[in-house]
């Protein structure tokens, strides 16, 4: 089968986003590389997070019934310093063979029998996010996120979806922020879902050459325990949704309009705050929250 290098590349960037960095399991380090009904399809898991990704053949693909595992990292770092337009993979006896301008790369491949099984990801749309600017709001939010599970959820983030706004909200106790942004659902329609924390990082980073569409949103599983959600391009992560109950957050956002502004250069607001807390009590708990709205 022939691919289009470039295309590989991005795609095999992304999916690296999902290969866990110290698995566990070692057949989580491996993609799943399965020929679809004249496409390549791309899958990799890190058993709460699934991304696949399906690419076309540059040229009429030979076997039709491909589906093997093959080393995520190692594959990558084989194609991204490739130079080639196109790449020519061959299967055979359990090797992987890419080869371009003359050089040949052989990799280990095996059956997908142990390959986690992932969850039915057919669409069922509950809505519709503006890609851009989900990609900003879970940036901004994943900052004060906590990296430990405590009382409350959180360790996750809070997507919310109402008419054509949705939000995005996290928070570790201390510090709170949230972004809206453009959405649309369904007359009348409410959605509330808790993202993990790798979730939220993962989607944060896969937006691909500049998309500015529309992510749809949907729930799939058995129990509907999953989220859904499809990019522009037509890839898909499967994520597992978190769990517990998230802080009542709008209980610390003012009710009332702000009666004053006041605007801070960025370095000049961190280098006061700098100098500050070399004079600040280490022992001083605060149980105030830091809120952004963006």
């Amino acid at each position: 089968m022939n691919l289009e290098t470039n295309k590989l590349k991005a795609a095999l960037e992304r999916l690296c986003l999902v290969v866990p960095k110290k698995g566990t399991l070692p057949v989580l380090e491996n993609l799943r590389w399965r020929a679809v009904k004249g496409h390549l399809e791309l899958t990799a898991t890190d058993l709460d997070n699934s991304l696949y990704i399906s690419l076309p053949f540059a040229a009429p693909a030979v076997a039709n019934s491909v589906d093997v595992l093959v080393p995520a990292k190692e594959l990558y770092q084989s194609v991204k310093t490739e130079s080639a337009s196109n790449l020519e993979i061959r299967i055979h006896d359990g090797k992987f063979a890419v080869r371009a301008n003359n050089r040949t790369l052989v990799l280990p491949c095996s059956e997908p029998k142990n390959f986690p099984q992932i969850p039915d990801g057919e669409l069922s749309l509950r809505g519709q996010i503006l890609s851009s600017a989900l990609e900003t709001a879970l940036t901004k939010a994943l900052f004060c996120v906590s990296t430990e599970s405590t009382r409350y959820s959180t360790d996750v983030v809070k997507l919310e979806m109402r008419d054509s706004v949705f939000r995005v909200v996290g928070t570790d106790g201390h510090r709170l922020s949230v972004v809206e942004g453009a959405a649309k659902t369904g007359t009348n329609f409410a959605l509330c879902t808790l993202l993990l924390r790798s979730t939220a990082s993962i989607l944060s980073k896969l937006e691909s050459d500049g998309d500015s569409g529309w992510v749809q949103f949907s729930t799939c599983g058995s129990e509907q325990e999953f989220n859904l959600f499809v990019l522009p391009d037509g890839s898909g992560l499967i994520a597992r949704r978190g769990q517990g109950q998230f802080p009542n957050y709008e209980n610390v956002i003012p009710k009332a309009p702000l009666e004053a502004k006041v605007v801070f250069q960025r370095k000049e607001l961190l280098d006061g705050l700098t100098k500050l807390s070399a004079t600040a009590r280490k022992a001083q708990k605060h149980s105030g929250l830091l809120f952004q709205k963006a």
